[in-house]
């Protein structure tokens, strides 16, 4: 693949001195774009379960895991020296952090903060999507910039090869107006829960679960009874997320039990980094096409290769590994 010319980075650049705005026809701003998704211009009517919001799956045990995918907090020294992206121009990453980034002054660090987002966001959803959309230049049609365009998932079905979003695209009065339009998945970045845990189907199944045990707090006249209620929940509560482990201490189970545990939430927050990084990697693969460069993403962190982890789990099962060892690889 041939490389972009002093020329063509140097128009590029003069571009990427300017705001993203535009249409996507050609000479209505500093240039135009290709995008088919819209941001909904006002709040949707959208029925919000509350109840559901205070529940300790979504306000502790999700939160936790959310914490623990982030890469920009606890193990930020690792990350920063544990991941790169390699074979590319200097030019060529620039252009990826600043879009990337909210910075004005983007650095390595900030790739990690918005990496941390979306691990939040998963954590939360189960499933992130968004538009890739291209900036492009008025006369030349040169690619310089992009924008990532979050779906709300609510409003997407997905086929074979495309995502159908149906979203309110405008208010009419006090009525909402719909609009339905076709996007290539191909154009798209999907990071799913991982298929190691039943992916985004399997993540639905443990939210409609959890929710069917009701909340923990709940008043009852004798607080006898609130309390038998608490423990009753607890114990059904950790049963459902047994497979995916804890982040909390489990009450009345051994301490090799409490090492299993937080070992499986360790790995699913392990597994949902690969996922974040692959959705990463897609945007890399998107711009390689469109700067005609052949970057790659690297993780080097020995603790987050999951045949690693997996095989750790493996020992400790079989009683070949220590509490302390346990409690290093815990750590991260």
């Amino acid at each position: 693949m041939e490389n972009l010319s002093k020329d063509v980075w140097k128009e590029i650049q003069n571009n990427q001195n300017l705001p993203l705005f535009g249409s996507t026809i050609p000479f209505e701003g500093n240039g135009f774009h290709d995008a088919i998704s819209w941001g909904i211009p006002f709040h949707p009517r959208k029925e919000i379960d509350d109840e559901f919001q205070l529940n300790n799956f979504h306000s502790i045990y999700l939160r936790d895991l959310g914490l623990l995918i982030n890469p920009s907090y606890n193990r930020n020294d690792k990350f920063k020296n544990g991941i790169k992206i390699t074979n590319c121009s200097d030019y060529y990453y620039k252009t990826l952090l600043k879009y990337f980034t909210s910075g004005h002054f983007p650095q390595h660090e900030d790739i990690l903060d918005k990496l941390g987002e979306w691990g939040t966001k998963l954590s939360y959803n189960g499933r992130l999507v968004f538009e890739i959309v291209g900036w492009y230049d008025n006369k030349s049609s040169q690619f310089y910039g992009y924008k990532l365009n979050q779906l709300d998932i609510d409003y997407c079905k997905f086929n074979r090869k495309n995502i159908i979003y149906n979203a309110p695209f405008e208010l009419e009065k006090n009525r909402e107006v719909f609009k339905k339009v076709k996007i290539p998945k191909s154009k798209c970045i999907i990071i799913d829960f991982p298929k190691e845990l039943g992916g985004y189907k399997g993540y639905l199944n443990k939210r409609l679960k959890i929710k069917k045990i009701g909340n923990k707090l709940k008043h009852f006249k004798n607080p006898g009874d609130s309390l038998t209620h608490m423990e009753n929940w607890d114990k059904k509560f950790n049963e459902i997320l047994s497979d995916w482990g804890a982040s909390n201490k489990i009450k009345d189970v051994t301490e090799f039990y409490q090492a299993v545990s937080r070992l499986r939430f360790t790995y699913m927050a392990i597994l949902c980094t690969h996922e974040i990084l692959k959705g990463f990697e897609n945007l890399i693969k998107y711009l390689n096409s469109k700067l005609q460069e052949d970057a790659n993403l690297e993780l080097n962190i020995k603790e987050y290769n999951k045949n690693y982890f997996k095989t750790k789990q493996e020992q400790w099962m079989r009683g070949e590994l220590s509490f302390k060892e346990v409690n290093e690889l815990l750590r991260l």
